[in-house]
């Protein structure tokens, strides 16, 4: 695989000469913070958010920290596929390609609400708007030296269930339940994604940020969350932290032709679950197109 530069050579370069990455949820935490620390990197960041006015004060704030870096966004909210998909587009309008995609956003939610496209919302944000969004930009991911996709899991991706008469969290819910089972259909989209991508000048990773100190995890809903989320105060880490990882895999030359992996503390590690076989990831796939209605759209990338 070609291997993209990272390094800008001088200040005067146009801002298309940098690498270009867009990252989602990058209004806090460690969005927020991979945000900063590529836009250090002399990476144009571009931030999908949901609330505009919170972009701009982050865009602000990436400039400040980045030595007047200029950081661009994008209003979507991942609830909805019709944003989602506008997002894809305005996106497509702007730039000529796309070096980094990092699917970053992620909600905790205490009960089992629909969104307007009729899912479950933790199974939209977390994931099937992520699926779409990531299959929308594959096109602008080809055309750069080396596209690279990382996606958010988290450990507890090790206690999520694929059951695809509760993919939605139709016959049950709960806030653990619905948030590990979206972490790993994160995972496995990862790997079937890497699979398919294989010979293509595009690698996807998945990354556990680690325990971080969020706003996302001190206000986390749910009995065993907040459980959860106080016993682990003493080994939590800061979003800054959290962001290394992610920073990582989207900057090093080291991993230009990694893909299919997962990654904690910046180092590859392995995640196992009884559900994450090859067969439910394929089967994982076809479900979400299904849904989505894009089957034929997206034939070209494996999706028939």
């Amino acid at each position: 695989m070609a291997q993209i530069s990272f390094i800008v050579t001088s200040s005067d370069e146009s801002i298309m000469r940098r690498p270009i990455c867009l990252i989602t949820g990058a209004t806090q935490g460690v969005g927020k913070e991979t945000a900063v620390a590529l836009a250090q990197k002399g990476f144009r960041v571009v931030l999908a958010a949901r609330n505009g006015a919170a972009a701009e004060v982050v865009a602000r704030e990436i400039a400040a920290r980045a030595g007047g870096a200029a950081a661009d966004h994008i209003v979507a909210d991942l609830a909805s596929l019709r944003q989602t998909r506008a997002l894809a587009d305005t996106f497509r309008r702007r730039y000529p390609r796309l070096d980094v995609l990092i699917n970053n956003a992620g909600v905790f939610l205490p009960q089992r609400t629909e969104t307007e496209d009729g899912f479950e919302t933790t199974y939209q944000v977390n994931y099937l708007s992520h699926f779409l969004l990531t299959q929308l930009l594959l096109g602008a991911l080809e055309k750069s030296a080396q596209g690279r996709i990382v996606n958010l899991s988290s450990s507890v991706a090790a206690i999520g269930r694929f059951d695809p008469r509760n993919l939605q969290s139709e016959r049950s819910f709960s806030v653990l339940g619905a948030y590990s089972a979206s972490k790993l259909f994160m995972l496995m989209f990862t790997r079937e994604l890497a699979r398919r991508m294989r010979g293509a000048a595009i690698t996807a990773n998945a990354v556990h940020p680690g325990i971080v100190r969020t706003r996302m995890m001190l206000r986390a809903p749910g009995v065993a969350f907040r459980l959860m989320s106080y016993l682990s105060l003493p080994f939590s880490i800061s979003p800054e932290r959290g962001a290394r990882t992610s920073v990582y895999l989207a900057s090093s030359p080291q991993l230009h032709d990694v893909s299919g992996a997962y990654f904690t503390r910046t180092a590859r590690t392995e995640l196992r679950n009884r559900f994450d076989s090859e067969e439910n990831r394929a089967a994982l796939w076809g479900l979400s197109l299904e849904s989505l209605g894009e089957r034929a759209a997206m034939a070209a990338w494996g999706g028939t």
